[in-house]
C-alpha cells in the first residue's frame, strides 16, 4: 500500500471526555497520532494547526450534528476521511452519512476492533481513489499523445494547402511561414508559456486557411478589388473557421484565426472588435500579417523595406495595432536585428 493511502493521523469530536480518553490511549497505543475536539469550533481550530488524515466524528455534538461537521471540515480539506460514531444508529443516519461520503459507520459503545476495522476500510477507500486517479491521468496522457498526434497530421496536411494555395502567387508564397517566424519572436518578447507558444503558431500558419476557398482571379487581381470581391477577401477568416471547426484539435486557435483582421481601435472585421477585446493570438498575427505584406510583393506593388514596415506598424499602433505588442516587437527587432529583411525570415521555422 502506497505511503499516501495511509491512514497516520486522526481526530476524534466528541464531546464525552470519556469517549476521548478510551479512543486516544487505544489508537495511540497502536501507534497512531491522536488528537481530540469537544465541538466543532475546537475541530476547526484544531485543523487549521495541522492536517490529519482521518476524523471520527460524534453525530450528537450540542446543537450541531455531526454531518454538519463533515461538511464543514470537507470544505477547509477535501482530502479528509470520515468515519460516523453515534450511540443512536438508524438505517436512515447511516444512509445520509454515506451519501455524504462518510467512509464508515459505527456505534458507541465502540470497541477497538471497530476502530482498527474502520480504519482499515478508510485505508482501502483511499487506496482505491489513488488508484482511479493514477488510471485517470494515464489515459489522459495516452489520449493527450494521441490528440497531439492526430492534431500534428492535420496541421502538416493543412499547412500543405495553404502553402499550395500560396503558389498560385508568387508574392504571398511563404507567407504563413514568416507570418509565423513573426509571431513566434512576438511570442518570445512576451515570454508566453509553452503551450501558448504551440497553439499561437499553428494559428499563425492556418490563418490564411480560408483563402482556399477562393477563387484565383480575385487572389491574383493586379488592380484594386471591387466591393464584392473586397467582401469575399473579408470573408476569409470565417471561411478558415469553418474549414477547422470540424476537427476539434484546433479548437484553442479559432479565435486567432476568426480575429486576426479586427484593428485595435474596433475599425477592423469580421465583428469590430477593439482593445483587448481582440483575442492576444490575434493581435499578434495582425502585426506578422501587416509586416510581412508591406516588405513582400504584390501583383499591385513592389515590397518595401524592414524600415518603411516598422514605421508603418508604430504609426498604426493604437489604431490597427496593440501599440504594447508593437513597442515589444520593435525593440525586439532592435536587440537581436532579427527581421531586418524578409531574405533573413527562415521559410523553414
Amino acid at each position: 500500500m502506497r505511503q499516501e493511502a495511509c491512514v497516520r493521523s486522526i481526530m476524534l469530536v466528541d464531546d464525552e471526555l470519556v469517549v476521548r480518553r478510551t479512543f486516544s490511549e487505544i489508537l495511540e497505543s497502536y501507534g497512531y497520532s491522536v488528537r481530540t475536539a469537544s465541538s466543532p469550533e475546537e475541530a476547526v481550530k484544531l485543523l487549521d494547526e495541522e492536517d490529519c488524515d482521518l476524523v471520527f466524528v460524534d453525530q450528537s455534538l450540542g446543537p450541531y450534528s455531526g454531518l454538519d461537521l463533515v461538511k464543514l471540515l470537507r470544505g477547509r480539506d477535501p482530502s479528509l476521511s470520515f468515519v460516523m460514531i453515534t450511540g443512536h444508529g438508524t438505517t436512515e443516519l447511516a444512509v445520509r452519512s454515506f451519501h455524504e461520503g462518510v467512509s464508515d459507520f459505527i456505534n458507541k459503545p465502540f470497541f477497538t476492533v471497530d476502530l482498527l476495522n474502520s480504519i482499515k476500510r478508510v485505508e482501502l477507500e483511499r487506496e482505491m481513489k489513488l488508484e482511479k486517479k493514477k488510471f485517470v491521468a494515464d489515459l489522459e496522457q495516452r489520449v493527450k499523445k494521441q490528440t497531439d498526434e492526430l492534431k500534428a497530421v492535420y496541421f502538416s496536411v493543412l499547412s500543405s494547402l495553404a502553402q499550395a494555395m500560396e503558389k498560385k502567387d508568387i508574392g504571398t508564397y511563404g507567407h504563413c511561414r514568416r507570418v509565423s517566424y513573426c509571431a513566434r519572436l512576438i511570442a518570445a518578447a512576451l515570454d508566453l508559456d509553452e503551450e501558448e507558444r504551440g497553439d499561437l503558431k499553428a494559428a499563425a500558419m492556418l490563418h490564411d486557411i480560408g483563402k482556399i476557398g477562393i477563387s484565383d482571379f480575385i487572389l491574383g487581381k493586379s488592380g484594386p478589388l471591387d466591393e464584392d470581391e473586397t467582401g469575399v477577401i473579408k470573408s476569409h477568416p470565417e471561411k478558415g473557421v469553418d474549414i477547422l471547426k470540424p476537427l476539434k484539435q484546433f479548437q484553442p486557435i479559432l479565435p486567432a484565426i476568426l480575429h486576426h483582421h479586427e484593428s485595435y481601435d474596433g475599425t477592423g472585421y469580421p465583428h469590430g472588435l477593439s482593445g483587448a477585446d481582440i483575442p492576444l493570438h490575434a493581435r499578434i498575427i495582425a502585426i506578422g500579417d501587416t509586416y510581412d505584406a508591406i516588405v513582400s510583393a504584390r501583383p499591385y506593388r513592389s515590397p518595401a523595406g524592414h524600415e518603411r514596415a516598422i514605421e508603418e506598424l508604430v504609426r498604426e499602433a493604437g489604431r490597427q495595432f496593440d501599440p504594447e505588442i508593437v513597442r515589444l516587437f520593435v525593440e525586439y527587432d532592435r536587440r537581436y536585428r532579427v527581421m531586418t529583411s524578409t531574405s533573413q525570415v527562415p521559410l523553414g521555422q
